[in-house]
């Protein structure tokens, strides 16, 4: 499995996607911590999102589960998502 920085993979964000693609999974780290996978999805729901689900951190939409992607975050805090990635972009 290959690892990258932030700044690598948003230089380089193609490049790695196409890789994921091909199959590989790629550990994304920040300051040589791992925080992220990258993972090919192969027409089936991730594992992750299921967990995600589980733990309240996401919630399908319409579809009974299993259907769809999760695709709405519950915000941490009241705080809203739009909100978090504002903060996270500062």
């Amino acid at each position: 499995m290959e690892s990258a920085g932030i700044r690598e993979v948003k230089k380089s964000l193609s490049r790695y996607l196409r890789k994921v693609k091909m199959g590989e999974t790629i550990t994304i780290t920040e300051r040589g911590v791992p925080i992220a996978r990258l993972t090919p999805i192969h027409g089936r729901i991730p594992d992750e999102a299921y967990e995600m689900v589980n733990e309240g951190l996401a919630s399908w939409k319409g579809n009974r589960p299993g259907r769809g992607m999760p695709v709405s975050r519950k915000a941490a805090k009241g705080k809203s998502l739009a909100e978090m990635v504002s903060e996270d972009r500062r």
